[in-house]
């Protein structure tokens, strides 16, 4: 109850309770003692119970005089009082909680279409303002949502940490995130960490540690989407490490996901990269299966996950996923020996601004260096040409401005 509200109640003035609140040592006047004493008849038996519980001890007892009786009436008044003024006021504005819950669907929004370095400064400013809010120790209440949209925030700053080229800070904001998850006992949170820690890991290539947690997040997940995501990474990284069979399996496993359970939750309504459409599993499909050597189907799987995001959405168009979708297409066409093929699947790839040549995307492109320097393409032009391409992309011009 508020100091208005219990105001009104009594009858008295607001600033009264507020004295009574800021001066604990204060005893009322007698007649302010009878106002209470009144309100404290007026109330349910068990409300009386527990007053009197608080001003006797373990026992309900009479009271030997009527000044006893009032004076410890009042002292338990008084310390509920300050308990409901908590209670009520201690709680973050709902209005602050549904800006950070803006923000951060913008901000999962724009992670897939727009320059990353914005992005990146707006989670950081996004971060502070969730640090603040949760070290003020929240109401029990509001701590949960608080810490689960705190991880949220350092969930996507571990993903932009790996974009700009900094995987251990990558690793460092996810290990936060996942405590944040600990903290929310929030299990599609822990999943979604689980499976970002497994990209950082993928692609610093400890693919093994990569796998682990790819299986350790799939205990955790309860959705579709995360699901067929975590089943994805782990066939991924399987296939990086030679293990053709257990990768198929598990791509397998990821292609059922689709099937069972509920295709989101509260994590994946902040949509954008905390998603997993169509498009991007048909990308990460691709990705196995060129890695396995299976290209043709390797190549079918990238062109649809680019023509989807082609077709789809502008906000929902990943330009790191669709860049990389091409990548596989020109691998599977150099692996039949179309060097022009290969080239015109990487053109619209070497026509990125510098701003979202992520560092993925350069890695991906060292497949292609390797391929062309394989015997086979010795003294041919176009392969010479198409290295040179690539090298130009990879290796930034000393006038480029590099992001971070």
């Amino acid at each position: 109850m508020t100091n208005e509200a219990f105001a009104q109640h009594l009858g008295v003035a607001v600033r009264t309770i507020a004295t009574w609140h800021q001066r604990a040592d204060i005893t009322p006047v007698r007649e302010m003692q009878e106002l209470l004493d009144t309100a404290l008849e007026r109330a349910p038996e068990s409300a009386r119970e527990r007053f009197m519980r608080k001003a006797n001890g373990s026992t309900v007892a009479v009271a030997t005089s009527t000044f006893e009786r009032t004076d410890d009436v009042s002292r338990a008044a008084r310390e509920s009082l300050e308990f409901a003024s908590w209670a009520l006021s201690e709680q973050v504005d709902p209005l602050i909680l549904d800006h950070v819950q803006y923000e951060l669907r913008r901000v999962a929004v724009d992670y897939v279409h727009a320059p990353l370095k914005p992005v990146f400064d707006d989670l950081i400013r996004l971060r502070d303002v969730t640090f603040g809010l949760v070290r003020e120790r929240p109401h029990p209440k509001q701590s949960r949502e608080l810490f689960f949209l705190t991880g949220t925030n350092l969930l996507l700053l571990a993903h932009a940490s790996q974009n700009l080229g900094e995987p251990g800070s990558g690793m460092a904001q996810a290990r936060a995130a996942a405590a944040c998850a600990e903290q929310a006992d929030h299990d599609g949170l822990r999943a979604w960490v689980a499976g970002t820690q497994a990209l950082i890991a993928e692609w610093t290539r400890r693919c093994s540690e990569a796998v682990d947690f790819a299986r350790r997040g799939q205990e955790f997940a309860v959705t579709a989407e995360s699901r067929g995501r975590l089943a994805s990474l782990e066939a991924r990284c399987l296939a990086r490490t030679g293990k053709k069979e257990e990768a198929l399996v598990a791509l397998a496993r990821a292609q059922r996901a689709w099937d069972t359970g509920p295709e989101s939750d509260d994590l994946g309504e902040f949509g954008g990269l905390l998603t997993f459409p169509a498009a991007k599993a048909n990308y990460y499909a691709g990705g196995v299966l060129s890695l396995v050597g299976e290209h043709e189907q390797a190549e079918r799987a990238a062109l649809k996950a680019i023509s989807m995001y082609e077709n789809g959405l502008v906000e929902d168009r990943s330009y790191g996923d669709e860049a990389l979708a091409r990548v596989d297409v020109a691998i599977a066409r150099l692996a039949r020996g179309e060097v022009d093929g290969a080239g015109d699947a990487l053109r619209p790839v070497f026509a990125l601004p510098s701003e979202q040549r992520i560092q993925q995307l350069r890695d991906g492109l060292n497949r292609v260096t390797r391929t062309l320097a394989l015997p086979n393409y010795t003294g041919s032009a176009e392969a010479k040409q198409l290295t040179e391409a690539v090298h130009e992309f990879v290796v930034p011009r000393p006038d480029r401005r590099a992001i971070g």
